[in-house]
């Protein structure tokens, strides 16, 4: 931002020109997913479902003797160490586990093995699915650099304004800018923030429908639950190893990791908040004879909108502390300062910019917070 001169006409005037060209490419990107991305790669894995549905038998016996391979290891061991084993006290200390041969046997064959023939095999289209994100995200990190800092400020003033409504959180965004702006972070700080806003549409664009689906059906409540346990629980370092496999280093990945860390809250507490809506409300507009999709959008979703807003903010808040382990796969902005200050053990860059992402994260926490409270004290009123 620093580059291009507010006083400067002619700078200006190219940016003003380019402003529809910088838009015209986030929309193709997103058009192009949508429509062309998606049917293509959903084409796809129809022409790959047929072969492999013809492979099924193939598969259900690799699978079968993958199954009766690690029961028999497990009770062979099990059944030696019964017979062999030293029966003394001190020798209870040791569990009956596999033997290290046959857990590299099973790592390999049930787990690396099949990994690597995906990724070899459908890596290359997978890439090709996701390209369109990659485009947006350099495009809308492009539009953000390009635009003078004056107008940058007013636009996230004005939006911080219109969310929350409160001269202290406008007040708040400012210090954040001008920190941000003083310490030299602008240009990172723009990388994170197209790395959150394409991450945080794409949580809610397959959140909040996954959500509903999960209100709608306790058996993919049930099924999609445990699922959602493991995202939330599994060490963010284990699944950042197939994102690196499949995207290697580059923010795409970073993008990837960043979704499935922060998505988790937006699909419960959208679930929740339908089943929280009063079964009287949803029996009444049955009665009027509303169908399932009229009682969706005008009363189950209307009333539960504080609980989605709560989940947003939460993927939100998520999305913004995966910024530095979304580094060490090639995320770019200020989770990749903090990891270098980290590497040279510069403890004054690291603090500014984790300052930065923490006042980020305090402004957005502050506007969500007062808009799901003014929504819920005009649902009050209006009932």
């Amino acid at each position: 931002m620093g580059d291009l001169k507010f006083e400067e006409f002619g700078d200006i005037w190219i940016f003003l020109l380019t402003v529809p060209g910088h838009l015209f490419n986030i929309v193709y990107g997103a058009v192009k997913l949508i429509f062309i991305s998606l049917p293509l790669a959903l084409w796809d894995f129809v022409l790959w479902l047929g072969p492999t549905i013809l492979d099924i038998p193939v598969i259900l016996f690799k699978t079968a003797k993958i199954i009766v391979n690690t029961v028999y290891g497990v009770v062979s061991n099990f059944l030696k160490f019964l017979w062999s084993h030293d029966w003394s006290w001190n020798s209870l200390n040791d569990f009956p586990a596999l033997g290290s041969q046959f857990r590299t046997l099973l790592n390999l064959g049930g787990i690396n093995q099949p990994f690597d023939y995906f990724a070899g095999s459908y890596g290359f289209a997978v890439k090709e699915f996701i390209q369109p994100l990659r485009v947006a995200m350099n495009d809308l990190r492009d539009f953000i650099d390009f635009m003078p800092w004056p107008i940058f400020f007013a636009l996230v003033l004005a939006l911080v304004f219109w969310v929350s409504r409160k001269w202290t959180v406008v007040l708040l965004a400012l210090a954040a800018l001008l920190f941000i702006g003083i310490f030299g972070l602008m240009e990172l700080a723009s990388q994170t923030f197209s790395l959150m806003v394409l991450s945080i549409l794409l949580c809610v664009v397959f959140g909040i429908p996954l959500g509903i689906m999960m209100s709608a059906s306790d058996v993919v409540d049930r099924s999609v639950k445990p699922i959602l346990d493991i995202m939330q629980t599994m060490p963010s370092f284990v699944y950042l190893i197939p994102v690196l496999i499949l995207f290697g280093v580059s923010p795409v990945a970073g993008l990837i990791a960043v979704v499935i860390y922060a998505m988790p809250p937006v699909v419960r507490l959208t679930n929740l908040g339908i089943r929280l809506v009063p079964f009287e409300v949803v029996e009444a507009s049955h009665a009027f004879g509303a169908n399932y999709m009229q009682r969706l959008f005008g009363t189950l979703i209307p009333l539960a909108l504080p609980n989605v807003f709560a989940g947003i903010n939460q993927t939100i808040m998520m999305a913004l502390a995966m910024v530095v382990i979304a580094a060490l796969v090639g995320a770019p902005g200020l989770g990749a300062e903090v990891l270098s200050a980290q590497g040279t053990v510069n403890l004054a860059l690291g603090l500014q910019s984790g300052f930065a992402v923490a006042l980020i994260a305090i402004v957005i926490d502050r506007s969500f917070h007062l808009y799901g409270e003014r929504m819920q004290e005009h649902r009050k009123v209006g009932h």
